[in-house]
């Protein structure tokens, strides 16, 4: 272990705080370099050799060579809903541009001086210490305070996983009367929209707060470290089923490739994010039947995988709970690539499986056929995009384990195609999985159909019109679909 030679400070929620010594770890294939001055430590490796990309990285200020943990500066309270109010609370300290931004854009007011002039608090009440994070939600403190000295404020009560209730604002208001503040706006900041909205209160969803920091990213290092810190909160969140109504982020794209690594954790999160506006898609709905109202996965399991994937079922409203009846439509986010399928499930119903068996293997290359004429568009425009099918074979020691792999067969699916050009035709490899299906012989045995985008050949995968794409996939497929009516 080397060290540097002097210590170094760092600003955090307005206030100086003592750091470590620039510090370069070696050993294991591990190296951290910290650059303490700027707040900004660009740390590559932990100490157990797993590659941390920047968006983990970003704001560490604690850096303990004897314990080798990184930890965000924002982590400064114990509960999830202090430790997210605190980093847009001490973005807002620190950048007073971004202030006086917050004010006008998001609160939609206009500040009654300069934002530099402007006093900001947050978990504690104008003129008092401040209290222990115990005693301030003993109190019922407001979680933030934007205010100046001539009697104006604003208030703000931060919800995440509790329940919000129009009685703590009144009573923030009174309180914020009885200590002499004459023009008062309340705000709450949610997870998600109550069904009926307080009056005199700016109602405001975080995921709209996490927009519009992303908006102002670029100019402002705090506004990008607020919404790094919202990301990183929102996967421990639901990593840990805590977060089961609501968001703190919005679906901006599948970030992942050579410079940004997949991590299961954050795989997790954008699935998350990308399936609940999927959901409201209406083209999915009226083409395809799918069910906007019907959950996914009971519990998605695993923390070190490769893969994550939920789906969206195609059950009707009174078969919701045998959603492995019928097809449903599957997205998957893996390490290399995202991917929209159609997916056959080995219980199908009995409609649709006699319907398939009933095709033959020259119907069912007909129908590929189909879906291939129905990808053609998608296909032209995105040249990274890979028509794909699979078959699996699998058995499971128990409901939620991770499941034995037996058998899998996987193609472009333009295989089956006679004069395709590339690929080669060899349609054994379509006539393999339909025989499969077939002839199941007590196996479990699923299919799937659709396409495959990686990361390296579809850069349109890191934009929120990806979606655009997924949902195309799932279209072309319908012939596929249509078998389960």
């Amino acid at each position: 272990m080397k060290e540097g030679s002097e210590g170094h400070r760092s600003r955090a929620a307005g206030r100086l705080q003592t750091a470590p010594p620039m510090t370069v770890v070696h050993g294991q294939g591990a190296c951290a370099l910290l650059q303490v001055e700027e707040t900004v430590y660009d740390c590559r490796r932990c100490a157990r050799g797993r590659l941390l990309n920047e968006r983990t990285a970003l704001n560490a200020s604690v850096y303990r060579p004897e314990e080798l943990i990184l930890r965000n500066i924002f982590d400064q309270y114990s509960q999830p809903e202090n430790r997210i109010t605190h980093a847009l609370m001490s973005a807002l300290q620190e950048d007073r541009k971004l202030l006086g931004l917050f004010l006008r854009e998001i609160i939609g007011i206009k500040p009654p001086c300069e934002p530099n002039k402007l006093n900001v608090l947050e978990q504690q009440y104008p003129g008092e210490e401040q209290p222990s994070e115990e005693e301030a939600e003993r109190r019922g403190i407001p979680d933030g305070w934007i205010f100046d000295n001539e009697g104006w404020c604003v208030f703000i009560e931060s919800k995440v996983l509790s329940k919000f209730e129009a009685d703590q604002i009144r009573r923030h208001r009174r309180t914020a009367e009885r200590r002499g503040f004459n023009e008062i706006t309340a705000v709450a900041i949610i997870a998600n929209a109550p069904a009926i909205r307080p009056s005199e209160t700016a109602v405001i969803e975080w995921r709209n707060v996490y927009a519009w920091l992303c908006r102002h990213a670029a100019t402002s290092a705090w506004a990008l470290r607020a919404a790094q810190y919202l990301e990183i909160a929102e996967a421990k969140l639901v990593e840990d089923e805590k977060f089961v109504e609501g968001t703190l982020t919005t679906f901006s794209g599948f970030p992942f490739g050579h410079d940004h690594p997949f991590t299961y954790l954050e795989g997790k999160r954008v699935l998350a994010l990308a399936l609940g506006e999927l959901r409201g898609r209406r083209d999915l709905c009226k083409q395809l039947a799918m069910n906007p109202k019907a959950p996914g996965r009971p519990a998605i399991t695993g923390r070190q995988g490769d893969a994550v994937w939920d789906f969206l079922s195609l059950a009707p409203a009174g078969e919701i709970e045998n959603f492995t009846k019928y097809p449903h439509l599957t997205l998957g986010v893996i390490a290399q690539a995202v991917e929209a399928l159609v997916t056959v499930p080995n219980a199908v119903n009995s409609t649709m499986r006699r319907k398939l068996i009933g095709l033959g293997e020259d119907g069912f290359q007909q129908l590929a056929l189909r879906v291939l004429e129905n990808l053609k568009p998608l296909l032209r425009s995105y040249p990274g995009a890979t028509p794909w099918c699979r078959g699996i074979q699998r058995r499971y020691p128990s409901q939620r384990a991770v499941p034995f792999v037996d058998a899998r067969i996987e193609f472009d699916l333009r295989t089956a195609v006679p004069e395709s050009g590339l690929p080669k035709v060899q349609p054994r490899w379509l006539s393999a999985a339909y025989s499969s299906f077939v002839h199941k012989e007590g196996s479990n045995y699923q299919m799937q159909m659709g396409v495959v985008f990686r990361y390296d050949r579809c850069s349109e995968l890191r934009s929120v019109n990806s979606l655009d794409l997924i949902a195309a996939a799932w279209l072309a497929c319908k012939p596929l679909v249509d078998l389960s009516q």
